[in-house]
């Protein structure tokens, strides 16, 4: 009786002392046509948290697509995905989400409600067996094992989707191919551009490489780059991400590391002059990672005309300016940065103009704003404007 009373107790202070849902509510001018659960950010609304958008793509893509939805007529209640707690209003129109809040909106919306999956990432099954195959690859070739770190929860998401977005590509799309869901690419936006540099020295660049991420770094390759570049001391490496914030990986790694070729720099600020400096030395970004919703970091060395050597799991399409590796192997990456520095500087040159003038085409702001309105017109059946 005692103990019950206490999780009784438990129960009401818990209702109590927790703060209630934040909700950001944004309303058009005039009669809505309806609200749109945004299950994403809220902090994009927090004027103190604008410099958030220096690191990652998100930020400014979950304002602009609360912002279309307004312009078009529609009230937009904005939660973090995570919220477990909110219910949709009886107008709710559409309910978005990234991964696995979704199916519980989707009880709770009115029935007429759209459901869509605003996927920024792999398949959660694929997602999690492909960093612990990673894992295990590592364990069989250095006889360590490490933790995972990009795990995701399940979700059925898709399951419960009548449509789904995705900031990544072909191969993104494809893992999630077993629901049968009519899929509309977005394509990921970036919160870096710079004009064409002009005066790059290409001959000394196509031989210095740079390894750009967060953190999963065996997920996202580091330790394949690492061991790649151990047997090329004729090409430089850079590794520019959160090193430290990983020291088992920092340990088992601390030879390959310290290599005369190669230098650590941590964390770079996308806006800082370091980063542009950073473009500016280097030519081409490597980077094997096991699964994305379109590698935001490749996305903005694109920008800086940077060559991309990914697998196809990095979900960025290269087109013929990049390279795709044949597997994420070591033999494989020394194999191709090698060719890459082999390449004559003009080569070298038009493969990354190339790739500057696909970024500066396809993963922009302006872009991402235009494809979202579209996609909008057609699930809405609205006239919006371009």
């Amino acid at each position: 009786m005692f103990r019950s009373t206490l999780q009784f107790c438990a129960r009401a202070f818990n209702r109590i002392s927790r703060p209630p849902p934040r909700i950001v509510r944004l309303r058009p001018q005039g009669q809505a046509h309806g609200t749109v659960v945004l299950s994403y950010l809220t902090d994009p609304f927090d004027p103190q948290a604008v410099p958030a958008a220096h690191y990652h793509s998100n930020r400014w893509e979950c304002a602009a697509m609360a912002r279309i939805f307004v312009e078009a007529g529609f009230g937009v209640d904005a939660i973090d995905h995570v919220e477990s707690r909110y219910t949709p209003p009886d107008d709710c129109v559409a309910v978005i989400d990234l991964h696995s809040n979704l199916e519980r909106l989707a009880r709770l919306a009115p029935p007429s409600a759209k459901k869509i999956l605003h996927a920024t990432g792999a398949h959660w099954l694929f997602q999690n067996r492909a960093e612990l195959a990673r894992l295990d690859a590592l364990r069989a070739r250095r006889g360590v094992t490490l933790p995972p770190r990009r795990q995701v929860p399940p979700s059925r998401a898709i399951e419960f989707a009548d449509l789904a977005t995705t900031t990544g590509n072909a191969f993104t799309i494809e893992t999630f191919a077993f629901a049968k869901k009519n899929f509309h690419r977005v394509p990921l936006s970036s919160m870096f551009t710079q004009d064409w540099p002009a005066e790059k020295h290409f001959a000394a660049a196509r031989t210095r490489f740079l390894w750009f991420g967060s953190h999963g770094l065996v997920h996202k390759g580091l330790d394949l780059v690492l061991e790649a570049f151990a047997q090329a001391p004729e090409l430089q490496l850079t590794v520019a991400g959160p090193v430290a914030a990983e020291p088992d990986f920092a340990e088992l790694y601390r030879r390959e590391l310290s290599r005369p070729n190669v230098h650590v720099l941590g964390w770079v600020d996308t806006h800082s002059p370091q980063f542009r400096d950073l473009l500016a030395a280097h030519g081409a970004i490597v980077y094997p990672s096991c699964s994305e919703g379109g590698g935001g970091s490749v996305i903005t060395c694109l920008h800086g005309g940077l060559v991309p050597i990914v697998t196809r799991e990095a979900s960025v399409d290269v087109g013929d300016f990049g390279f795709e590796l044949r597997g994420a192997e070591v033999a494989a990456i020394l194999a191709v940065v090698r060719e890459v520095a082999a390449l004559s500087p003009e080569a070298f040159a038009a493969r990354s103009r190339a790739a500057w003038e696909f970024a500066r085409r396809v993963h922009t702001r302006e872009n991402f704003k235009s494809t979202y309105r579209r996609l909008l017109s057609e699930v809405f059946q609205l006239a919006v404007t371009t």
